[in-house]
């Protein structure tokens, strides 16, 4: 980044200089020879405060180091790392200023836009060629893409007569994700309940999941199980053998639907959404051993997922970070896309911010017209977050 450099007289300058004024003004009107000097010797300074500002951030770098991951409202620590290139002469009171920004996006929510924060770190000395370390804690409530930087360093030492600014360094960009809450009990029995006929099926032994070999005969073992040509060779009964997945794979559907005009209670509304369905995501991630998948509608209808891992979750977290709420219907073309992308056996989650009725056959034609994805569709667990039962299922942190 290109280095700006500029030097201003401050107000407390503007009152020595008038001061200076004054001094020499009646000098040479009462023609005293000590006032004459007096304004010289005041005239000093003033000028030794101009240079001073100039050399003390000649040959400054700075480096700031952000956090790998941050969700809204949590503590944001960056750290700066000051770096005095001269061999010769420290920098005194040197002050670091930041810039964060939430960049505008082309969503609903642009109204709740924040001004600038600008926090900065007093580095009071920085020997020649040494660094020094700084830091500046604070808290970002909203999820979205910030824009940090440039840094300027600034001084106005030694009498703060004059100030003097350089802009340096690069600008950064950091995500934060959405903010996460914690699931109850209930949340995991309203899945179970939900899921009680997919669950009585797979209860059959030795019926799910893939062939891995076989195992002697056991008293209670199904006659479709057994493998013949292999009873044959090794001359006593042997049945096909298959292993159980650990979990089942989930996909979930989320619905921004914000009515318009909208209301705060409606962009909160939209926050709880986001953030139900990040903590739904991290404690699949947490628990593992399956697929996970997330639709959003963000322009396109869109699906996309992965194993279970902290990585998966990094790239759904980004994902929900910077979606929108709409205002049109898409929800139908979302959840069809979904169901023909996810594989046949995985859970759907509709998280949406309305009441979703899935049994609406106009407004849900694609789905209604495929018997496959009708019958998916059934077993779909929904979850409207603008409902007070929400609570039962799902405690966001405060």
């Amino acid at each position: 980044m290109r280095l700006r450099r500029q030097t201003t007289i401050c107000r407390e300058g503007l009152y020595f200089l008038a001061i200076i004024a004054l001094v020499f003004g009646g000098a040479v009107i009462k023609e005293v020879n000590l006032l004459l000097i007096l304004a010289g010797m005041l005239l000093g300074p003033f000028l030794l405060n101009w240079r001073a500002v100039k050399a003390n951030l000649r040959g400054l770098k700075v480096e700031r180091n952000l956090p790998l991951r941050i969700c809204a409202g949590d503590v944001l620590s960056v750290d700066l790392n000051l770096t005095n290139t001269r061999k010769k002469l420290g920098s005194w009171a040197v002050v670091v200023e930041e810039q964060i920004q939430r960049e505008a996006s082309n969503g609903r929510n642009n109204h709740r836009r924040q001004p600038a924060l600008r926090p900065s770190v007093l580095f009071p000395y920085a020997p020649a060629g040494q660094s020094r370390k700084g830091v500046y804690r604070g808290r970002l409530v909203e999820r979205g893409r910030y824009c940090l930087g440039p840094l300027r360093a600034s001084t106005r030492f030694p009498f703060g007569l004059f100030s003097r600014t350089i802009t340096l360094g690069k600008p950064e960009t950091l995500i934060v994700l959405p903010r996460l809450g914690r699931l109850t009990q209930g949340w995991a029995a309203r899945r179970r309940e939900a899921l009680a006929g997919t669950d009585r099926r797979r209860q059959q032994p030795g019926t799910e999941g893939d062939f891995y070999g076989v195992r002697e005969w056991r008293s209670g073992d199904g006659q479709r199980l057994i493998h013949w040509r292999s009873s044959a060779r090794a001359g006593k009964l042997v049945v096909r053998q298959f292993e159980r997945p650990r979990s089942r794979d989930v996909a979930v559907v989320l619905d921004l639907w914000q009515p318009e005009p909208h209301r705060p209670e409606h962009i909160e509304n939209v926050e709880l959404a986001v953030s139900f369905a990040a903590t739904v995501l991290a404690d699949l991630c947490r628990k593992g051993g399956s697929n996970i998948s997330l639709g959003v509608a963000n322009g396109a209808p869109q699906c996309t997922g992965g194993p279970a891992s902290s990585a998966t979750l990094q790239r759904l977290m980004e994902q929900l970070a910077l979606i929108e709420a709409q205002a049109d219907t898409s929800l139908p073309t979302l959840l069809a896309a979904t169901l023909r992308q996810i594989n046949a056996g995985t859970e759907v989650v509709l998280v949406s911010t309305r009441a979703v009725d899935l049994t609406d056959a106009a407004q849900f034609m694609e789905i209604s017209s495929d018997p496959v994805m009708r019958d998916r569709a059934r077993r779909i667990l929904c979850v409207n977050t603008s409902s007070d039962r929400l609570a039962e299922f799902f405690s966001p942190d405060p």
